[in-house]
């Protein structure tokens, strides 16, 4: 047997003539074997399926809903014939036009009333406030009391009405456009007794002053002003020992007029309005014919201090709301 990679010799050819000799027959060669190929992968074993679960999700059948047969005569939508409008009642128009008609004099009326707060009342034609008398006073405020001492007219802490604050504190402010007066110290100090007691009937010499400080008297606040009027005021506010003192004052010279003023009849324009409560108002004008000048004064009591109030014009009347005004004011400041 010849080995399969000898390359076989080639036949001869017969000669022309003859017949061919016989040779070897060539035996042909016998194929390579083919290389093994890896056997396939097994498929994978069907996953067990629990019996419970569903393989698929499959909607749950409804079975459509049994509705019980129409009424006879029932009429379904598209048959329906449209019905003709409501007409509204003649009660309801008239409600409706009622509700219009508010509403337009609502609108009106903010639209007024904005426009009327808009500029200052005394530039609009028909509400100009005409001028009673009174007077432009600055705000007022009640000073820092010393520590925790109490108000004067607290009855549970301060029985005796004591005014802790100074007094010249507590003085009424000058109006607007008034003058001051500078022979009166104002804030500035105290006005000795013998000053004061120069304004009252019979009061100069020492044995008024010395019957004053027996009487309980501590200090004498003191401010006066003229205004372009020529009405001038003066307050006198005097403080005592106690209430007591000063209620004894108040009984005594309440109602005792100014040095050069007649006795006048009792006002009572200041005891009208609301003072404090606690305080007493005596205030009085003075009658016609008073002369050259009227006067118009008041004391005040207000716990342990008494407030003197004197205003005088040349010419003419005192206004009597700026007299009210200002008696008013001082109370106040007191109370």
């Amino acid at each position: 047997m010849s080995d399969a990679s000898e390359v076989p010799e080639p036949a001869p050819v017969p000669a022309a003539g003859g017949p061919a000799e016989p040779g070897p027959v060539p035996v042909p060669e016998a194929p390579a074997p083919a290389p093994e190929s890896p056997p396939a992968p097994a498929p994978p074993a069907p996953e067990a399926v629990h019996p419970a679960a569903p393989s698929a999700y499959a909607p749950p059948a409804y079975a459509p809903a049994a509705y019980p047969p129409p009424p006879p005569g029932y009429v379904t939508g598209a048959q329906a014939v449209p019905s003709a409008p409501r007409r509204m009642s003649p009660r309801t128009r008239v409600r409706l036009r009622w509700t219009a008609v508010l509403l337009v004099f609502a609108v009106f009326g903010a639209g007024t009333a904005y426009a009327v707060t808009r500029p200052e009342r005394t530039k609009i034609p028909g509400l100009k406030t005409p001028d009673d008398g009174r007077w432009t006073y600055p705000a007022l405020a009640l000073p820092q009391l010393p520590g925790s001492k109490p108000r004067p007219f607290d009855s549970t802490h301060n029985p005796a009405a004591v005014h802790y604050a100074d007094l010249r504190t507590l003085l009424l402010p000058e109006p607007q456009d008034a003058v001051d007066d500078a022979a009166l110290p104002g804030a500035k100090g105290w006005l000795p007794p013998s000053a004061y007691l120069a304004t009252r009937p019979n009061g100069d010499g020492p044995q008024q002053e010395a019957a004053l400080n027996e009487g309980g008297l501590r200090h004498i606040a003191a401010r006066g002003w003229t205004m372009p009027d020529g009405t001038r005021g003066e307050v006198y506010l005097l403080q005592f020992i106690s209430r007591a003192y000063a209620g004894r004052y108040l009984q005594d010279q309440g109602s005792t007029p100014p040095k050069g003023v007649s006795a006048g009849e009792k006002d009572s324009a200041p005891s009208d309005l609301t003072h404090p409560e606690g305080t007493a108002v005596h205030a009085f004008g003075e009658k016609t014919p008073y002369g050259p000048e009227m006067t118009r004064y008041a004391a005040v009591g207000a716990g342990d201090t008494v407030a003197v109030v004197t205003l005088t014009r040349k010419g003419g009347a005192v206004p009597e709301q700026a007299f009210a005004q200002t008696v008013a004011l001082q109370a106040q400041m007191l109370g």
